[in-house]
């Protein structure tokens, strides 16, 4: 049995954030002189405790209770895994020569089978990219050729979009590929759960730290921001969360270098479905072939 999805992805951003403002300390203090007035025992005991509660600081966002490290990172691990999937969405690539829009359907099963085919427009139909166990090919639909990408081309650029061949080569897990940290983090005046990750020294990563800011309550991601040192290079945001699978998943992402805030890649969901019959014989040459064909 499947779970489905349908529908385009708003065209307005669903939120910069989601989270609750952090309190502040307004506490103040006060004193009794020496002149003060004699009160009843009663009297000046309500007084004292009234100062007490108003000399009390309040808790700021950041001293409340953290979840549990471990918890969150198996939460973000298991939120995007699924046995197998199917998808058909809209890629909107904006550069400054001018915005290119593509239709993608696309394939999953387990950790390493993927295939992503073009659908429209016409002239590029056909074209897909296919990953296996053993590496991530090319397949040109018009010259009928499959061709393996090379390790050195991985960081060049997807379908000229904002995402890279590595991106798509990449099944990262975060419990075994970083070391993580968490803290609350406050953006433009919003609460964030925030995970700060650094790569192993042994694993696949090409950035040398990853910032993921999450929605306090159900921990739904709302921006990664990928960093080269101390250098941000880029900012993927999640908009229009939907429950698909009893999993709250974003059906928009935006991809935004930091060297061009003009220009960026938006892919939008028209349907999802999670663990629906996908045979292995589709992320092969004869699969890959019959589905181009479309």
């Amino acid at each position: 049995m499947s779970d489905r999805i349908g529908g385009s992805g708003m065209d307005a951003p669903r939120r910069a954030a989601v989270a609750v403002v952090a309190a502040s300390d307004h506490g103040r203090r006060s004193r009794f002189g020496p002149d003060a007035p004699r009160r009843p025992a009663v009297a000046i005991a309500a007084a004292l405790a009234t100062l007490a509660l108003l000399a009390a600081p309040m808790a700021p966002a950041h001293a409340q209770p953290l979840p549990k490290l471990d918890d969150v990172i198996q939460h973000l691990d298991d939120l995007y895994r699924a046995n197998s999937s199917h998808a058909i969405m809209t890629m909107t690539v904006v550069r400054a020569r001018g915005t290119r829009e593509l239709t993608l359907e696309s394939w999953t099963k387990g950790k390493d089978l993927a295939l992503v085919v073009i659908r429209a427009p016409a002239r590029e139909a056909g074209t897909a990219t296919l990953r296996t166990e053993e590496g991530l090919w090319s397949y040109g639909a018009r010259a009928d050729r499959l061709i393996r990408i090379p390790t050195g081309l991985l960081s060049e650029s997807w379908m000229g979009s904002h995402l890279t061949n590595d991106d798509l080569m990449r099944e990262t897990s975060y419990e075994e590929d970083y070391e993580s940290s968490l803290s609350w983090a406050e953006r433009d005046g919003r609460r964030y759960l925030e995970v700060t990750m650094t790569p192993k020294p042994d694993a696949p990563v090409v950035y040398t730290r990853v910032a993921c800011l999450l929605t306090p309550d159900d921990w739904t991601p709302v921006r990664y921001e990928f960093y080269d040192g101390d250098r941000l290079v880029r900012t993927m945001s999640f908009e229009d969360v939907r429950r698909v699978a009893g999993r709250p998943l974003p059906m928009r992402m935006v991809v935004q270098p930091a060297d061009a805030p003009a220009e960026r890649t938006v892919i939008e969901y028209r349907e999802l479905e999670l663990d629906v019959p996908v045979d292995d014989d589709l992320f092969s040459r004869r699969g890959l072939r019959r589905v181009a064909g479309g």
